[in-house]
C-alpha cells in the first residue's frame, strides 16, 4: 500500500524528489516513487489548475496499485483574516471549489441554486461545493506539526488579483487559503473512495500578487517530512 503525494509544479516538490526515484511518467505526468517517513510513496506532478489536477489523479487511481491515501502538497495564497504570514503551513478542513456557479452583475448564486450538485456525500446527500478532508489524515499530520493552522481551502479558476476579491472569497466560504486545485482532487479522491489530505504552505496574501514559492512550498513540505520523526 502507498501514499500518492500531488503537486502542481516540480518547484513545490524539490525537498522530495532527491529523496525519490524517477518513475515512468503518469499519463503525460512526470513521477517518482520511494520511501518517505516509512511509507512507500508516489509522487507527480499534475500541472497547474482543476482540470491537469482531477486527470492526473485519476490517471494514478487508474493505473497504479494499492493507493490507500491521496495528499496535495503545494503553495497557496492565505485569506487576511487567516493571520497566516509567508511561509507558515495550514491544513484543509475542506476543500472548496469557490468560485463555481452563476456570476452575476449583481452576485453570485451557488450551485445549490440550480439544483446541480457535483456528487454524493456518504449519507447520499448532494454535494455542492465543499469536500471534506480525512480526520485521520489531518489528525497524524497536525500531531507531527503542533500548532499546524487548520480551516477551508478556496479553489479557484481564477486567483484573487485584488485584495477586495480576496475578501469577497474569504467571507463567503469562511476561508484561510487559496489555490488552484485542492479541491478538484477532494472531489476525485471521493470519488475512489480514497482518504484525502491537503497541505499547503504560504506564498503570499491572498490578492497580492507578489509571490515566494520557494517560501511557501518548502513549508508545505517540511510540514510533511515531519512525520519522519513522529513516533
Amino acid at each position: 500500500m502507498a501514499w500518492l503525494l500531488l503537486v502542481a509544479v516540480e518547484a513545490e516538490a524539490r525537498l522530495l524528489i532527491p529523496r525519490l526515484s524517477p518513475a515512468p511518467h503518469l499519463a503525460g505526468k512526470p513521477c517518482w516513487q520511494g520511501t518517505l517517513a516509512g511509507r512507500r510513496v508516489w509522487l507527480a506532478l499534475t500541472g497547474l489548475g482543476v482540470v491537469h489536477a482531477a486527470h492526473c489523479l485519476t490517471a494514478a487511481l487508474e493505473r497504479l496499485p494499492g493507493i490507500e491515501a491521496v495528499i496535495n502538497l503545494g503553495c497557496a495564497g492565505a485569506y487576511l483574516g487567516s493571520g497566516l504570514g509567508l511561509g507558515q503551513a495550514a491544513l484543509a478542513t475542506q476543500c472548496v471549489l469557490a468560485d463555481w456557479g452563476v456570476d452575476q452583475i449583481h452576485g453570485w448564486r451557488p450551485l445549490e441554486a440550480l439544483g446541480l450538485p457535483l456528487g454524493q456525500a456518504t449519507d447520499g446527500r448532494p454535494r455542492f461545493h465543499a469536500w471534506p478532508t480525512d480526520p485521520g489524515l489531518n489528525q497524524l499530520l497536525a500531531a507531527a506539526n503542533p500548532g499546524l493552522a487548520q480551516g477551508p481551502c478556496n479553489t479557484v479558476c481564477a486567483v484573487s488579483g485584488d485584495p477586495a476579491v480576496a475578501a469577497v472569497l474569504e467571507a463567503r466560504w469562511g476561508a484561510i487559503l487559496e489555490d488552484m486545485e485542492s479541491a478538484a482532487l477532494a472531489l476525485v479522491a471521493a470519488q475512489y473512495a480514497r482518504p484525502f489530505a491537503c497541505l499547503r504552505g504560504v506564498s503570499n496574501l491572498a490578492g497580492q500578487r507578489e509571490l515566494d514559492v520557494s517560501a511557501g512550498a518548502e513549508a508545505a513540505q517540511r510540514a510533511l517530512l515531519r512525520l519522519e520523526t513522529t513516533p
